[in-house]
């Protein structure tokens, strides 16, 4: 990897972005996550893995893409953070927490910094009446309970500390 890894997942993660169409602008989401991650001072691999966290979903990016171009860890990660549509709707985000306790803690912080920036973006569109918000708010705390009943004792990053209080 090169110093400018992370500016080049943001080129590309922008490239490959179709048209904003879902509930939230989700562009903007991955970049405040991988932002969020860097002024933790998070490690680059943590901070693409939290770039490209949703691309496997949102983007033409591929997980055999992201392998090649920013390593194995990086698109292990994002997978785990991936969700598993031949799921029922109900168990897709306890999947999704149960495959990122078990990949690593370096993949439950970027579940985490996801949820973290899910829940300000929605509790500030709620502070502006948006009613719909409040399922979104509610989504992200259960999340957030499932993160820290299964938080293995040895990980302790201090972002899951952050999500007592959502």
């Amino acid at each position: 990897m090169t110093a400018f890894s992370i500016e080049d997942a943001i080129r590309l993660l922008v490239s490959r972005f179709p048209r904003e169409r879902w509930k939230k602008p989700s562009l903007f989401h991955s970049i405040r996550v991988g932002s969020a991650l860097y002024l933790r001072w998070q490690s680059e691999e943590i901070c693409l893995a939290g770039l490209f966290h949703d691309a496997l979903e949102d983007t033409s990016i591929t997980e055999e893409e992201l392998t090649e171009k920013y390593g194995e860890w990086v698109a292990w990660a994002v997978k785990a953070n991936s969700k598993d549509l031949s799921l029922p709707k109900e168990d897709i985000l306890e999947d999704i927490v149960r495959r990122c306790v078990l990949h690593s803690e370096w993949a439950l912080i970027v579940k985490s910094a996801d949820i973290l920036d899910n829940f300000a973006y929605y509790s500030r569109r709620k502070k502006e009446w948006d009613t719909s918000a409040e399922e979104e708010i509610r989504r992200c705390q259960n999340i957030a309970t499932m993160i820290l009943e299964n938080l293995p004792t040895q990980y302790t990053d201090s972002i899951f500390a952050e999500l007592q209080y959502i």
